[in-house]
């Protein structure tokens, strides 16, 4: 060989050495892709993504500076999406946090995959992860948070990222012997945080990361080798659509000690470089999934604690089938069909939403309609009234003054207290109680599966027009198939319900600017009654519900 042809091999080697890592979704599948932006051009494409918006909350703390710019997010005209913190000569710092898909893309199930640089420097992290248009305890009716990478802990000590899945952060930990998700006894639903450190060989080059989401778990991958994996057993697996974020992420370094940093310490600028996010989809070609039929061997809506419960699977050319509720595995068997015979103390007080699942010997899965169970409360019913005075029809009832008793008497939350009683608001009203903001104008009414009880004194039977307000902030509405639900239920048995959507917002104020929604017309008997009002909504503040009369009694 000479020289010249030598010198040609050595530098095609060190060229193809020194290119970064590109990786193919996961074998054994056939993929096709259903939402992609490669970040080329020269500006940010918005049919695709929309600017977040930090609530508030600011990247600088301590009496810094810090300055939200929307070129810190944004592409560079070279294909790459850069989100970057800078700091002036006079020591502010400006920042972003990123854009997401929320309203435009959102989907369940699939390989979700990204080409980045890692950030480097303390007081911020990158990320590109998953989250559900709403987040909370129960993944068969809202999301959880999927971080594909999130590139902590700082200061940096080894080159390693971390993949994550989380829900809901509100609510208690479960006790540590019962971390595992599987076959578990017990009525509460508990937080979810699982995650796993990688290291790789070079920080500063670019990596592909992703992960694939199917009905039984979440498996990762780094530069096309699997890191992670997370399957039933482990975690719930959410059926709901999520969108995709790419995120500067900050926090108080008080807050966020052993795995952000502080910025003081950091050198800037410093960016995240996100080459491209795809999204695909399995393609089964002639594969049909499993149809899978789920119902209940005695049909009935309400069951009590002691109960036992019987179900019944049936699965077309499966060799698995499984049972859940509210995410978590109750019953599986090796077979195309199943009777299982729960006690009811294995499922979950108040709403169960159990689906069958089932796998094919190729590892297709199907699964059930969902099917709705309610556990009744072993206390319903035993509230007092506030202070001992019943609320009064016709008349407001006023949203704070919801009945004394507790949890799961007086009223039902995930969360374990109020979140609004600590630092920094420090509400002084009912501070130890489950429920977000208790006041006379309103309670936040924060999760799907809430309830609150009024006892109320009816001054005479009749017809009464009741008229729901709510207060949801302009940036919380997004456009969704999904529907808001109130329900008002009398002594225990259904009075009616309020319907609105996931875009019904009202103004700017948290704690204002409320709306009523369209009234219902209910017949009330007189006497004192025990009112429960029930929410299956997105996130915002009740503000109490009015009862006019209609005409007279007969």
């Amino acid at each position: 060989m000479n020289a010249s042809r030598l010198l040609f091999v050595l530098l095609l080697a060190l060229v193809v050495t020194s290119l970064p890592i590109l990786a193919d979704p996961p074998a054994g599948k056939q993929w096709k892709l259903v939402f992609g932006d490669e970040f080329d051009g020269g500006k940010l494409d918005e049919s695709k993504w929309t600017r977040t918006t930090s609530h508030g909350e600011a990247f600088c703390w301590n009496g810094a500076k810090g300055l939200r710019c929307d070129d810190h997010a944004d592409v560079d005209g070279k294909g790459n999406f850069v989100v970057k913190v800078t700091r002036d000569a006079d020591g502010t710092y400006r920042y972003h946090n990123g854009v997401q898909t929320k309203g435009k893309f959102q989907r369940a199930y699939g390989y979700y995959e990204t080409r980045c640089r890692f950030s480097r420097e303390p007081g911020w992290w990158g990320a590109v992860w998953l989250y559900g248009v709403e987040v909370g305890p129960n993944p068969f009716k809202m999301g959880q948070e999927i971080d594909i990478f999130e590139d902590f802990y700082k200061p940096k000590k080894k080159n390693d990222f971390a993949h994550n899945v989380h829900f809901d952060a509100q609510l208690e930990s479960a006790m540590e012997n019962n971390k595992r998700v599987g076959k578990l006894d017990g009525d509460m639903l508990y937080r979810v945080s699982r995650g796993t450190n990688v290291v790789v060989d070079s920080w500063s080059g670019f990596h592909t990361v992703g992960v694939e989401w199917t009905p039984l778990e979440y498996i990762f991958y780094c530069d096309g080798k699997e890191t992670w994996r997370l399957d039933y057993h482990e975690a719930p697996v959410t059926t709901q659509p999520m969108h995709v974020l790419i995120s500067g992420c900050f926090r108080d370094p008080a807050r966020a000690k052993g795995y952000q940093g502080d910025y003081a310490d950091g050198h800037w600028p410093d960016a995240l470089t996100v080459d491209y996010v795809r999204v695909y989809e399995e393609d089964l070609g002639r594969k049909k999934r499993p149809a899978v039929t789920l119902r209940l061997a005695k049909p009935v809506s309400v069951v009590q604690q002691s109960d036992e419960v019987t179900f019944k699977v049936v699965a077309s050319g499966a060799t698995n089938v499984m049972l859940f509720t509210n995410g978590r595995i109750r019953a599986e068997k090796a077979a195309a069909s199943a009777t299982f015979t729960l006690p009811a103390k294995q499922l979950y007080l108040g709403e169960n939403i159990l689906i069958a699942m089932a796998r094919d010997k190729d590892g297709v899965i199907g699964m059930s309609k969902p099917l709705t169970l309610e556990v009744a409360w072993p206390d319903a019913g035993k509230s007092a009234p506030y202070l001992g005075k019943a609320q009064v029809i016709p008349g407001r009832i006023i949203p704070g003054h919801y009945d004394e008793g507790g949890q799961r008497v007086a009223y039902f939350t995930h969360l374990k207290q109020n979140t609004f009683g600590k630092p920094p608001w420090n509400l002084k009203f009912r501070p130890d109680e489950g429920i977000n903001a208790p006041s006379e104008k309103g309670i936040g009414a924060s999760q799907r599966g809430m309830w609150v009880c009024y006892t109320v004194d009816v001054a005479e039977a009749g017809n009464y027009k009741a008229t729901p307000s709510v207060a949801r902030v302009d940036g919380q509405g997004f456009a969704s198939d999904k529907r808001d639900r109130i329900f008002l239920e009398l002594d225990g048995k259904p009075l009616t319900e309020f319907v609105f959507g996931t875009d019904f917002t009202t103004g700017k104020q948290w704690w204002g600017d409320y709306k009523p929604l369209s009234a219902k017309t209910v017949r009330l008997p007189a006497g004192r009654h025990v009112l429960r009002v029930k929410f299956d909504a997105t996130p915002f503040q009740f503000g109490g519900l009015t009862f006019e009369k209609k005409g007279t009694s007969p």
